[in-house]
């Protein structure tokens, strides 16, 4: 999913490297221009409530490096990019999955203009000073810093936005704001910042309750904005003159790497071009901390002339790593690092020593072999990711086969467990919810293990409903960790359909763990352990191994403790297992060793009558060392050692079956016989 999601937004998603530059300036209001829109009211459409207004620019504007003519202008304080226009009430520009090409937003939130007192809101835009060093301006002039249709208790404020010729750069603008009627304290948040062509591309501040209003910070997540309070310091409000500028980079990283092909000691790292592809490579760094890299940070590996690395060296088994990528542009340019992905090396588990495959006639069961050093388990795969465990041991006799097939054999070490922790079962009374990403199951890990499986109860109006669940272990910085995605069948509130997943995830030692339904499709929820059930007995300890702490509904890393929910996941079943890579081993069907046998059993063996009630009569039965009857999915219904001549099959279900003949001299062949 990361590597897909990486490719298709790669030529644009550049937001994060811009640079953000505060300062206290003067503001300067506009004082001629196009005037969109005035307020003739004080609520409602009249108040310039949820439009959208198209604007020519006079000159063309790269954002996130790609030109344009027009923006869209809310008055709900953002600008967007692209013919895709925002819907009238669109008032979360940065977070809003709308499909416009990109956004700017100085004030973003449901807003309206002032009218009173003779004041009358309005957006207008202009173009400020001479080639090649012009400015377009937005503005919006007297707006309200919050939906109001009052005109009682009226605070009004200005704010611009600024589009910078030649440089490209973007700022926002603000004065300062004073009550015209009332005093009463208005406070809120405002989404501020810059979005891309998808809400995951993004630049944009934020601050607490506690802190002033100027003194943001990076925001963290597509959601993030700025609290004020027209009365109240801090947070406050802007002060007059404050800007905001991003500027976009000169030389441009690549966006997140993807980790592929991980074992306990090496990994290998891709990552899209940079948009504009630097001339000396890429840099690589890695580490076990997750604190980003400066442009000081010595690499692990340089002038990388292409856009994937193998790691062959310097990595530990079971352990996490952050990985990040800058572009190296010139001797003396680099890019800023691009944000980081996690690798988590598997266990450094014994390997397979030998393997043997075989060839059988068509409808036949071949027997494969894979050898591993002693006290060791074999286990069988029937796909090299993901898959079913289909048998265990050094050998594995196939089902009757009709074409060709590629089976898989690994290692095992069983290690200790699996043990069960978290409740077993919901209570009497459980609730089914859909909540967010942030509602989970916050855990610490004090030894690395492995969560083998957990057991949900997926919900939907109509039992039966098939969808599917994601479900994430991510880390306290809100870096996925862990995903996989499951098919599930939902039952209702009031009949539940427990539904064990087989996650298989391997955990470090570390803490602050949340365990979430990431996404869901089909379903309507999942169910929980709701207010009022009874005591859910946190820490809930799984000694040397696992104490899941509490459930959360907030964001990492604050993971707010809510003692009373038990969220979605139970019975955890824990283990020390380590399984090594799946090695292929191929059982061959040779579509011509039929014929080959059939020829040779018209003199030598005959299968009478066919159909049959309850006897089949085999000819040349001193020729056949064991015969195996099959169904006709493959499933071995029994095995006749040293056959006689007649074999009483009465206890056969109805349909046809294979007859799989070992024959004494190490030949093989098949018959199909109908049971009557």
């Amino acid at each position: 999913m990361l590597v897909l999601f990486c490719i298709g937004i790669k030529t644009k998603a550049q937001l994060f490297a811009y640079e953000f530059s505060q300062s206290q300036g003067t503001y300067t209001p506009l004082t001629g221009g196009t005037v969109l829109a005035t307020a003739t009211g004080a609520s409602g459409a009249s108040s310039l409530d949820s439009f959208v207004y198209p604007v020519s620019l006079p000159f063309n504007f790269m954002f996130n490096n790609v030109s344009y003519s027009s923006v869209n202008v809310s008055t709900n304080g953002y600008i967007t990019f692209g013919a895709t226009a925002p819907t009238t009430s669109t008032s979360s520009p940065i977070s809003s999955s709308a499909l416009y090409d990109g956004a700017v937003s100085a004030w973003g939130r449901d807003l309206n203009a002032v009218f009173v007192n003779n004041i009358a809101g309005q957006i207008k835009w202009d173009v400020v000073g001479t080639a090649p060093n012009r400015e377009v301006v937005i503005e919006w002039v007297d707006f309200k810093a919050a939906y109001n249709g009052a005109a009682t208790n009226v605070y009004s404020f200005s704010f611009q936005i600024r589009l910078k010729e030649t440089t490209n750069a973007v700022a926002t603008v603000y004065k300062q704001g004073s009550y015209l009627v009332g005093t009463t304290a208005i406070s809120g948040t405002a989404q501020i910042g810059l979005r891309g062509s998808n809400n995951m591309d993004f630049n944009n501040r934020t601050n607490a309750t506690t802190d002033l209003f100027g003194s943001s910070g990076k925001g963290t997540s597509n959601t993030s904005s700025q609290a004020f309070n027209t009365t109240t310091s801090p947070p406050g409000m802007p002060m007059d003159g404050l800007t905001y500028m991003w500027t976009p980079p000169t030389c441009y990283p690549p966006y997140i790497p993807s980790i592929n092909n991980v074992t306990p000691t090496t990994a290998n790292i891709t990552w899209p071009a940079a948009t504009i592809p630097p001339a000396n490579g890429y840099d690589l760094y890695f580490s076990t901390s997750s604190t980003p890299p400066t442009a000081t940070t010595v690499p692990n590996f340089t002038g990388i002339m292409g856009t994937s690395k193998f790691l062959d060296s310097g990595l530990q088994p079971l352990t996490i790593y952050y990985v990040w990528v800058r572009s190296v542009c010139s001797g003396t340019s680099n890019s800023i690092w691009s944000l980081s992905n996690i690798l988590v090396t598997s266990c450094n588990p014994t390997s397979i020593t030998s393997t043997n495959g075989a060839t059988v006639c068509p409808g036949g069961m071949a027997t494969l072999t894979a050898n591993a050093p002693a006290g060791v388990t074999v286990n069988w795969y029937d796909a090299l990711l993901d898959g079913n465990l289909v048998g265990t041991g050094n050998t594995f006799t196939t089902p009757a086969l009709t074409n060709t097939t590629t089976y898989y054999a690994t290692s095992f070490s069983a290690g200790v467990g699996p043990y069960n922790t978290g409740k077993l079962m919901h209570s009497a009374t459980p609730t089914s919810g859909s909540g967010t990403t942030n509602y989970g199951l916050v855990f610490d890990v004090i030894n690395s293990c492995v969560l083998e499986k957990v057991t949900i109860y997926p919900t939907a109006g109509t039992a039966g409903t098939a969808g599917t669940v994601t479900i994430d272990v991510i880390d306290g910085n809100n870096n996925i960790l862990q995903t996989k995605t499951f098919n599930v069948v939902a039952g209702t509130t009031a009949a539940p359909v427990a539904q064990v997943l087989d996650l298989n995830f391997t955990l470090v030692a570390g803490t602050n763990y949340k365990i979430r339904p990431g996404s869901f499709t089909g379903i309507s929820g999942i169910l929980f352990d709701s207010y009022g059930s009874g005591s859910h007995g946190y820490p809930i300890v799984l000694q040397d191994f696992i104490t899941i702490k509490t459930s959360t509904t907030s964001a990492a890393p604050a993971n707010t403790a809510v003692n009373d929910l038990y969220y979605y996941f139970y019975d955890w079943k824990v283990s020390t297992k380590c399984e090594s890579a799946r090695q292929p081993v191929v059982a061959t069907v040779d579509v011509n060793c039929l014929a080959t046998s059939e020829t040779k059993a018209k003199d030598n063996i005959k299968v009478y009558p066919n159909p049959f009630s309850d006897i089949v009569n085999i000819t040349k039965v001193e020729l056949v060392k064991s015969i195996k009857v099959s169904d006709v999915s493959g499933k071995l219904v029994k095995t006749i050692n040293n056959p006689t001549s007649t074999l009483r099959l009465g206890d056969l279900s109805q349909g046809m079956y294979i007859l799989s003949f070992d024959m004494k001299d190490g030949s093989k062949l098949s018959h199909k016989i109908i049971k009557k």
